[in-house]
């Protein structure tokens, strides 16, 4: 009897909570909790079966960047996005920076970039993704700022195509993420999460996804949402005839298809499903294929998070207790520990994701996985990015403190 009283007594308090934090007006505001589910994983077996095709992996620049997240080479220069809301060029060994966006939070000494301020990343800028159109112009997707468009030659000369103010179909953008551009001057990008910026990452795992993936028409300046909903939306990439663009929903362990012309013009699909790893930067090789680095492995507490939505709703609004009150606490009495840990409460980087390996996938224009490259040596994790510069491979992360590359396996391409 009295251990059923007990149960009983916890079943109650375990239920009134649920109630008062259902009540709390605070962050996230607009946030909902469903159930939801993901397909399993695909076997490690037949294209995805394990190699160590990218091991012997280097890292550049150790603890002179942090998270360069996004890659694209031009003109003889590897430009990448780092922390403290710089994009900078890579040659001979070289950093060089090409602009910041935000206010400086770091300083730049000496072939390192130095900062003490990521606690700030909101007021810093955090540039992600970042492309090239056919006329030599650099796009980048500040995920604090917006949409740029940028003259390389001259970086006085940037167009601030979209704005955190613009609102779009009722929403302001939360994460510019990721940008592709069209050969008609077109740009597709995805906004991650229309509640919550990026240092409140943890939330868009707990709440159901507000991703968007938009278009921008350059002659009328104005954006259109093409998909809604999606659980982080993240990497984008064009197909070789501009018929199709396929958009990464990271936490759902899956990549979307749109159809931009054709008979299902206008009309989405699964493009494929049940990855063995989050999906983050997509990027086309210009000959049939796209090529996916898996930033996260899989892990059950991944996959059936989607399954507790009361779990999540309880997680979430005691996050947000917890963020209220070091705000609170930092706006009467003002110090750098107070920020630090508002900035660590809620960021991704709080996180000790377990990550078993590093895998880029390549899958072919009818969503066929037709290769993988693996690497379970654990030397270098958590790649969101690749690309390729003569007989070297890059390798970009969010987490990273330096820039991996490693030879280029001779079936890549």
């Amino acid at each position: 009897m009295g251990l059923f009283k007990c149960c009983f007594n916890i079943g109650l308090y375990f239920a009134a909570l649920i109630g008062f934090l259902a009540l709390i007006p605070l962050p996230p505001f607009n946030s909902t909790f469903t159930k939801y589910s993901v397909v399993p994983a695909k076997p490690l077996t037949g294209s995805l079966a394990l190699n160590e095709k990218l091991s012997g992996a280097k890292k550049l620049f150790e603890n002179q960047l942090k998270g360069p997240e996004g890659l694209a080479y031009h003109e003889g220069f590897l430009y990448t996005t780092i922390h403290g809301g710089h994009v900078v060029k890579i040659y001979d060994d070289k950093i060089i920076p090409v602009m910041k966006f935000g206010k400086l939070c770091g300083a730049y000494q000496s072939k390192i970039f130095i900062y003490d301020g990521l606690y700030e990343e909101h007021l810093c800028g955090r540039p992600l993704g970042l492309t090239f159109d056919s006329k030599g112009a650099l796009y980048i997707a500040d995920c604090y700022n917006g949409i740029f468009k940028v003259n390389v030659s001259s970086t006085d000369q940037k167009e601030h195509l979209v704005t955190m103010n613009d609102i779009i179909e009722g929403k302001t953008p939360k994460i510019p993420n990721s940008v592709a551009v069209a050969s008609d001057g077109t740009v597709y990008w995805t906004d991650s999460d229309t509640n919550h910026a990026l240092h409140d990452g943890i939330f868009t795992m707990l709440v159901d996804g507000t991703g968007r993936l938009v278009k921008y028409d350059p002659k009328s300046k104005k954006n259109t949402v093409l998909l809604n909903n999606l659980q982080f939306a993240n990497g984008i990439a064009l197909s070789d005839d501009e018929s199709f663009i396929i958009v990464a929903e990271t936490l759902k362990f899956r990549i979307h298809k749109y159809y931009l012309k054709g008979p299902k013009a206008q009309k989405s699909e699964i493009f494929v499903d049940g990855l063995p790893g989050m999906p983050d930067n997509l990027k086309s090789n210009k000959r049939g294929s796209f090529y996916v680095p898996l930033v996260i492995s899989r892990t059950p507490y991944l996959d059936d998070i989607g399954s507790y939505p009361n779990l999540r709703m309880i997680f979430a609004k005691l996050l947000g207790v917890l963020d209220f009150t070091l705000q609170t606490m930092d706006f009467y009495y003002p110090n750098i520990y107070f920020k630090k840990a508002y900035h660590w409460v809620g960021h991704f980087e709080s996180i000790s994701f377990p990550n078993k390996m590093l895998t880029i996938l390549k899958i072919n224009e009818n969503g066929v996985i037709t290769s993988s490259f693996h690497s379970t040596k654990g030397d270098i994790l958590n790649i969101c990015d690749i690309e390729i510069v003569g007989d070297k491979l890059y390798l970009g992360s969010p987490f990273n403190n330096y820039l991996g590359v490693v030879d280029l396996p001779k079936d890549f391409i």
